[in-house]
Formats: structure tokens, C-alpha cells, sequence
């Protein structure tokens, strides 16, 4: 089994791509498990084969602890990792080629508290796995969010510890321009960066030194390049994707490498 972690801001688009992916790889003869892990998830765009919302709810631990929404999903979150045994129970009863992990729509709860690393050590065990850092194209386009997330990204990196892959979501709703300049982001991050409008704000006086100008621009360029550019709703690049993965997992973008449910 290969596991995938989708990762990313509130918005991004992380519950889609897992339903576009799980799909496009059904559709190429390779099984999936599909797995939320999000208590508070009040709808979802495929239906999870494994759900810890079976287990623990936001609304559940509400109740039972008098907390509001925040502290809530804090809390059911943490308490999460009680059920792990119970997940990896049913992932391994399907045995399938992927499984795939929609994490919760807060990033920060997940990636950044010491549950995030724990569960996704507890699931994975001694299987391949790899994480998805998902950043929607409008705030790639500008300087003001894309230098944040850019650095958002780094620093998840450092909670998981796994190869991670950077996918831009959304590139459906981007016009003929915008697409084409976020395909020379990818290619060249620093070099558009430097020219997009916004970019300057960063260079106002001396408010930040060099060193920090380099750390920007190193996590931008970690971040952005060879990002992979998809659309869930038109499918876009999730061919792309896979090959990406396959590199990770297998060395190469051979799509028997995992043994498919069938041969097409």
C-alpha cells in the first residue's frame, strides 16, 4: 500500500483532489481507500470507505465537554489518535493499492500539533507515503499570500517528515492569462516573482535584512517549482500527479508498479 496525505489551507481544494484522485486511479484499474479525517466535516464530495467521524465528532465533543467550536475541534482532533488501531483496521481489510487521507480543513490543528505527526506515523507504519501541500492558483498569483503560503509549506514540511509535493489547485477558473503566467511561476519562481506586481512591498527600506529576503525566496522556489497545476472538476493534470507520485514511490511512472485491481 502507498499512503497520500492532502494537505493544505482551509480552501484549497483538499477534498476534492482526494475525490478526483481516488476516481482517476479507480478509472486506470488501481484500488483506493479513501479515508477523512476530519470531525467536523458536515459534507463531503465522495463517501470516505474509512471515516473517524464513525468514532469522534465535533458536535459529540461539544456536548460532552461544554467546549465551543474552536476548542472542539481541537479537542476531537487530538482525541483522534485514539482511533487509530480502529482506521488501520479497516484500511487493511480492503487492501488497497492507495490509500488516500483528507485531513481537516484547518490546516494548523493537524500540521502543527504533535497528533498531525503521530497519526500520520501510526497509519503509515512501514509503507511508502508521501504528502500533497495543496495551494489554490488565485493566491499563488499574489505576491501577498503566495510568499506566506510559501513558507506555510516549508514549515509543514518540517512537522510531517515525508516527501512532500507541492499541487496547485483550481486552474479551471484562471483565464487565459492567469494560467499562463502561473505555468512560468512553476518553471522560474524567482524570476516572476521578482516581476509580479506586490513584490516590492517586500523590499520597502530595510525592514527585512538579506537573510530573510533568502529565506523568502528559498521557500518560494521549494514551494513553487515544478508544482503541479490541476483541476478537480475538469481533471487537469491528475495524470501529472500520479507520474510525480510514482517517482516518489516507485522510481518511475509505471502504472503496475502497485499491481492493479485490473489489468486495462
Amino acid at each position: 500500500m502507498y499512503y497520500v496525505f492532502v494537505l493544505g489551507p482551509a480552501g484549497s481544494g483538499k477534498s476534492y483532489l482526494t475525490a478526483a484522485l481516488s476516481e482517476w486511479l479507480e478509472e486506470h484499474g488501481l484500488t483506493t481507500t479513501v479515508v477523512n479525517l476530519d470531525p467536523a466535516a458536515d459534507w463531503l464530495p465522495y463517501s470516505p470507505d474509512v471515516d473517524i467521524r464513525k468514532y469522534i465528532t465535533v458536535d459529540e465533543v461539544m456536548e460532552k465537554y461544554n467546549l465551543g467550536p474552536n476548542g472542539a475541534l481541537i479537542t476531537a482532533v487530538d482525541l483522534s489518535i485514539n482511533y487509530v488501531n480502529d482506521l488501520i483496521s479497516e484500511i487493511d481489510s480492503s487492501k488497497p493499492n492507495y490509500v488516500l487521507v483528507d485531513t481537516p480543513g484547518q490546516l494548523e490543528i493537524f500540521a502543527f500539533r504533535r497528533v498531525g505527526s503521530l497519526m500520520i506515523d501510526a497509519l503509515t507504519r512501514n509503507f511508502k507515503s508521501l504528502v500533497l501541500f495543496l495551494l489554490e492558483s488565485h493566491a499563488v498569483l499574489k505576491p501577498s499570500t503566495m510568499i506566506p503560503l510559501s513558507i506555510l509549506s516549508l514549515a509543514t514540511s518540517f512537522s510531517h517528515r515525508k516527501p512532500q509535493l507541492t499541487v496547485i489547485t483550481k486552474i479551471d477558473l484562471l483565464s487565459n492569462e492567469e494560467s499562463e503566467m502561473l505555468q512560468k511561476l512553476v518553471e522560474n519562481p524567482l524570476d516572476v516573482l521578482m516581476s509580479l506586481k506586490g513584490y516590492e512591498y517586500f523590499m520597502i527600506g530595510e525592514s527585512l535584512t538579506e537573510e530573510v529576503l533568502s529565506i523568502i525566496e528559498a521557500a518560494v522556489k521549494r514551494a513553487l517549482e515544478d508544482a503541479i497545476l490541476t483541476s478537480a472538476i475538469t481533471n487537469q493534470g491528475i495524470d501529472m500527479l500520479y507520474a510525480a507520485m510514482q517517482r516518489i514511490f516507485a522510481g518511475g511512472e509505471d502504472f503496475y508498479t502497485e499491481e492493479p485491481n485490473e489489468i486495462l
